[in-house]
């Protein structure tokens, strides 16, 4: 039992050892058939390539028949003769001859099966590249012909110059004609604001439009010329007829590529309108219940745009996405390095961006802020006017808006003057300090009596008066009061209201303030008599 296992596992190793060696054969024979296949050599006359070697006739290799039948050729050129070409069969192939003389020969092995050449294809066309080619030869020797061409050269270089000034002044004057009318149609429309604005873009942009139209006729001009004018002489002659069939053929590769893409941009266009049917009816919605009408738990008239915003912006991304692949051009490598690139950038630049989408969203859903409640941040004080993703904006008072970034928002202690009584309106509070010499009941009654002759200082919820603190040589009393207005310039105008009523209670009543600081009693208290509240230049008015 154990000498038959042995046998096995030996028959095993050497079946094992002839696999790899046969491998290592046919891979080493593979290697030497392509360092043995001798390179193509083209057979180049006159700057035109006439036929391609890449066969091997008998002892002769592809770059020897090319070196042979050049010799020949030049040799059948400076001889003259008609330069009629004909193509013969033989043994090795098809035989071009020139004026019945043998050139060369076209083997079947120069031809490519792969891309749907044959040796008689081949061969016909040689041979008419090689009668061009006589034809140039004794083009070459013509001065007449060369001094003819420079003429011809010269006469279209003069006709690109008219032709260029033509485009030109024919483009200014549709773009000028076609801007005048466009003004004045749109003149006669009630345009305002934005709509003034897009007009005077749309204007701007068939302008240019008109300016890219002169130039690419211009450019096809220069092109046109160019071509023509390479086609004229013998050595380049080759590049202007490359040059045109280059062109060409990027001009039919162009239009075969858009019909090609005309069903991935159908779906894509398709995708994009669902999108925007989906944005529109969540706009719908989120508008709804913006306008207080319904509410689904924490979704409510609060948070009802930002919300809007999100879900809008995730439904564009989501199309994006699925129309991706539809895109014109998407799969190429050039596109998937631009989107590469791009993502690159936005993942790096973006981080700051992102932090402040998250602040935003933290901001509306744990309702620390609402649009139109008063509340100070930092040094900032002022209205909302806006919630949005990147910024919380405040207006002030002393006509200035305060855009303060999201995350800044966030970081920082806001004071919210909005929320002690349902609806608009604000807390409003001033501090001033009196001396111990006076009762603190009468200062409360004169503060109290200074906010009842505000009129926009509501009565309820009631103004009221504490005490803050007791320093060395005065009382702090702080007075808060509930002023009923929505507007941000109230607040400024009742703080200055408030502090005017506050002077005259105290003078009327003898009762020096103690602000800012307090060194020692006057010789007269430092008060302001009514009868000189309305010292010149002041004039009474009909509240005052």
């Amino acid at each position: 039992m154990t000498d038959r296992k042995t046998a096995h596992a030996m028959l095993m190793r050497c079946w094992q050892f002839v696999t790899v060696a046969v491998a290592l054969l046919a891979t080493g024979t593979s290697h030497a058939a392509d360092a043995t296949t001798p390179p193509e050599a083209p057979l180049v006359v006159g700057n035109r390539t006439i036929h391609v070697f890449r066969a091997t006739l008998g002892a002769f290799t592809p770059s020897d028949r090319a070196d042979a039948a050049r010799q020949r050729i030049d040799r059948a050129f400076d001889e003259g003769g008609e330069g009629w070409t004909s193509v013969k069969a033989s043994d090795s192939g098809v035989l071009i001859e020139l004026d019945g003389k043998p050139m060369f020969t076209v083997a079947p092995g120069d031809a490519r099966l792969a891309a749907g050449e044959t040796t008689a294809d081949l061969a016909n066309q040689a041979s008419r590249l090689l009668q061009k080619a006589w034809r140039e030869s004794r083009e070459r020797r013509d001065m007449r012909a060369v001094w003819a061409a420079a003429g011809r050269t010269a006469l279209a270089a003069a006709v690109l110059v008219v032709a260029l000034l033509l485009i030109w002044r024919v483009v200014r004057v549709l773009r000028r004609a076609m801007t005048a009318r466009l003004a004045s149609g749109l003149k006669g429309l009630a345009v305002a604001g934005d709509s003034r604005r897009l007009s005077a873009l749309f204007i701007s942009s068939v302008s240019r439009t008109f300016l890219l139209l002169a130039w690419i006729l211009s450019l096809f001009a220069v092109f046109a010329f160019l071509t023509y004018g390479l086609e004229q002489f013998v050595l380049t002659r080759p590049m202007g007829e490359s040059l045109l069939q280059s062109f060409s053929a990027l001009a039919l590769q162009a239009v075969n590529s858009i019909g090609a893409s005309l069903p991935g941009v159908f779906i894509a266009a398709i995708v994009f309108l669902v999108a925007w049917i989906a944005t529109q009816i969540s706009t719908e919605f989120f508008a709804h219940v913006g306008a207080g009408k319904s509410s689904f738990g924490m979704l409510d008239a609060h948070t009802a745009p930002s919300t809007r915003r999100i879900v809008n912006a995730a439904l564009w991304l989501f199309a994006l996405a699925m129309a991706y692949p539809y895109l014109p051009g998407a799969q190429t490598e050039a596109f998937k390095g631009l989107t590469v690139i791009l993502g690159l950038m936005v993942s790096i630049g973006a981080s700051g961006v992102i932090g402040q989408i998250a602040s935003g969203v933290m901001l509306v859903y744990t309702r620390a802020l609402s649009v139109g409640e008063y509340v100070r941040i930092q040094d900032c004080e002022g209205t909302v006017t806006e919630l949005g993703l990147f910024v919380t904006r405040l207006r002030t008072g002393m006509g200035e808006e305060i855009a303060l970034p999201n995350s800044v928002v966030l970081a920082n202690v806001t004071r919210n003057f909005s929320r002690v009584a349902p609806g608009t309106g604000f807390v409003l509070d001033t501090t001033i300090t009196i001396g111990y010499d006076v009762a603190w009941r009468q200062v409360h009654a004169m503060l109290l009596e200074a906010a009842k002759t505000i009129p926009e200082i509501g009565a309820q919820p009631e103004p009221y008066v504490v005490q803050t603190a007791l320093s060395d040589f005065y009382v702090a009393y702080k007075l808060v009061v509930y002023v009923s207005a929505d507007r941000p310039a109230a607040r400024a105008r009742v703080t200055s209201d408030l502090y005017a009523a506050i002077q005259d209670t105290f003078n009327k009543y003898g009762v020096q303030i103690m602000s800012p600081n307090y060194f020692e009693d006057p010789e007269k208290p430092k008060i302001v008599p009514e009868s000189e509240w309305f010292a010149a230049p002041a004039k009474r008015t009909d509240n005052r």
